[in-house]
Order: C-alpha cells, then sequence, then structure tokens
C-alpha cells in the first residue's frame, strides 16, 4: 500500500470548511488524521461533516499527540506564524495561507528555523498557481516576448474591515503577483486616496532589477461582485491580457494585413491567442490555483522536493509592504 502522509488541520473556519479542505481530495497521498480550532462549534461542524477521527482546541497539543508529515493552517497572519513556529520546531512541514506573518521580521525568524530543521512552510500565495497568470508568465517567458517591459494591474475588492488588514491581506497579492512575473523589483512612487478606513485605495509605481517598469492599482472601493482583477504584461509588439482571472488573450503581431480586399485568414505564428474558460462545464476545477497549491506542496512532500514559496521567499513580498509605509510616511511630512 502506497505510504500517505499524515495532516492535521488548524483552522475551520469558512475559507477552509468550503473550499481549502476539499482541495486536498485532488492527491490521494493524504490522511486528514486530526483537525483543531479554539472555537468548538466550528470544529465540531467540520469534523463531523469531513469525519475527521480526532478534534484539537490547541494546536500544540495536537503538534504533541498526533504522529503528522505535514500540517495545513488557514487562520489569520499571526497565527499562521505562531503554528508554523511550533510545527518547525516539532519538525514537521507545513503549509500557510497568506499572510504568513505579521512582520517580516517574524517571518526571518522562520527562515532560520527551516534552515535549522530541514522542513518548510510553504505560503500559499495562490495567484502563483492560477491558470491564467502561469499561462501569462510562460507566454512572457518566450523569447518572442521579448521580455517584461511595462506591468499594469488592477486589483479590487469591496471595503474591507481596516485599511491595515486590507494592506495585510489584499495589497499583498498583487505585490507578490508582480514579483512572480517579473523578479525581484523595487517600489518607486505609492499615492493613496482615503474615504475611510474601510474605503482606500493605491496607486503603486515599481521598476524590476531587468528595467522593466509597472504600476499595480488596488483598492477597497468596489463592490467585489463586479470584475475585480485585471493584468497586462507588455513586451515587443505583444501583449497578454488577463481579465477577471479566467479570461486571457495574448496579442501577437499579425503576419498579414488585414486591411486589404483580399482573402484573410488568422496565422499560427502572429494574430492572437485566447483563453477562456467554459462557465457552462461542470465545475470540478477553480482555476484559482488552490487546488494546485495543495497538489503541489503534497507532491513536494512526498518526493523530497522543497515546495515554494517559502519564508525565504515570502519575506522578500513583505518587505515591500514595509517599503509601501515608507513611501507614504515620506509624502506626509
Amino acid at each position: 500500500m502506497e505510504k500517505k502522509l499524515r495532516v492535521g488541520i488548524v483552522g475551520c473556519g469558512k475559507h477552509m470548511f468550503e473550499f481549502i479542505y476539499t482541495c486536498l481530495r485532488w492527491t490521494q497521498q493524504v490522511q486528514v488524521v486530526a483537525v483543531c480550532d479554539i472555537d468548538e462549534a466550528k470544529l465540531n461542524r467540520f469534523s463531523n461533516y469531513y469525519n475527521i477521527p480526532q478534534t484539537y482546541t490547541d494546536y500544540n497539543e495536537m503538534i504533541a499527540k498526533e504522529s503528522l508529515d505535514a500540517i495545513v493552517c488557514v487562520i489569520n497572519e499571526q497565527m499562521h506564524y505562531e503554528v508554523a513556529k511550533a510545527a518547525l520546531l516539532a519538525g514537521i512541514d507545513i503549509f500557510v495561507e497568506k499572510t504568513p506573518s505579521s512582520t517580516s521580521q517574524q517571518a526571518e525568524e522562520l527562515i532560520e528555523l527551516q534552515k535549522q530543521s530541514g522542513k518548510t512552510a510553504m505560503v500559499g500565495f495562490n495567484r502563483r498557481f492560477m491558470t491564467s497568470y502561469v499561462m501569462a508568465k510562460e507566454i512572457a517567458s518566450r523569447p518572442e516576448f521579448g521580455g517584461i517591459h511595462m506591468y499594469q494591474s488592477q486589483f479590487n475588492t469591496t471595503p474591507y474591515k481596516s485599511e491595515a488588514y486590507f494592506k495585510l491581506n489584499h495589497v499583498i497579492h498583487h505585490l507578490d503577483l508582480a514579483r512572480f512575473m517579473m523578479g525581484e523589483i523595487k517600489l518607486t512612487q505609492v499615492q493613496r486616496v482615503f474615504i475611510d478606513d474601510k474605503r482606500v485605495g493605491y496607486t503603486i509605481s515599481f521598476r524590476s532589477e531587468s528595467g522593466g517598469i509597472g504600476t499595480i492599482q488596488s483598492g477597497s472601493l468596489l463592490d467585489e461582485l463586479y470584475p475585480m482583477e485585471r493584468l497586462e504584461l507588455i513586451g515587443d509588439r505583444q501583449n497578454v491580457v488577463v481579465d477577471n482571472v479566467k479570461n486571457l488573450v495574448y496579442n501577437r503581431p499579425p503576419s498579414q494585413k488585414k486591411d486589404q480586399f483580399k482573402p484573410y485568414a488568422l496565422l499560427e505564428g502572429g494574430d492572437t491567442l485566447s483563453w477562456n474558460t467554459s462557465h457552462g462545464l461542470y465545475p470540478k476545477h477553480s482555476y484559482h490555483g488552490y487546488e494546485d497549491e495543495l497538489v503541489y506542496f503534497i507532491d513536494c512532500l512526498m518526493n523530497g522536493r522543497k515546495p515554494e514559496p517559502n519564508y525565504e521567499d515570502a519575506v522578500q513580498t513583505m518587505r515591500l509592504l514595509e517599503d509601501m509605509e515608507v513611501l507614504l510616511a515620506e509624502q506626509v511630512k
């Protein structure tokens, strides 16, 4: 019989209950043996619905009593840090949702624990695994694209509970996506519009180490029932656009002019390629990256590889959030 990883779940909130846990069904190498949450109502609902044999209200007790190979943790940034620290000290690999910690200093502390333990904490920046964004990165890496010279993204949402929470849990996604697409970046300017603590918007400008430039627009001023996300990468006479996550268009220079009186054809070496998933198809897969990142995490553990992004990677994104604060503070002076 094939060995299965013994996995513990920490955090039984809405995201875990409605979506994250079910993503594990795509891998056959997992046996979820225990679940933990401080809220007993959530804990009982989760364990009863998913038939988990052991329940705990203290993750330290779960770590001590269960023989775990890995933990999947979805709570909040501070608890992600605390649970990851406990797991690494116990010699257990762990997957935490973004945001990985409250500060870059906490992330740096966990980097040292990763090195000492030989284990790893993978961070769930799901946009690195979204179908359309993975496609866009592959296209932009082709020699024909000529590198990413300009980058523009929009990542909006409905009013958040606070500006601080909005930056730490929303803006961070597109800072990380910019790094994923373009390599390391340096912020050059941040502009802010403020209505109240729940409604705020930013335009963030940056330059990549390779010389490309970009802007990220992110605000909590929209209604999330409308399209929230858009990404455009501009190369050499071509671009790739991801609109509303599930629609990708790759515009290439046409190899045949279409403004003359003669028969026309879309040609393989030029013209536009597009991908748009069918909403009429039975939804077995979300294309939001959660399934892919968890299957990847488990596959890495089963085959002795170190999954990424880990804390060594995530700390770079955390530092960009802090750079953003510095640039905003300089405007106030």
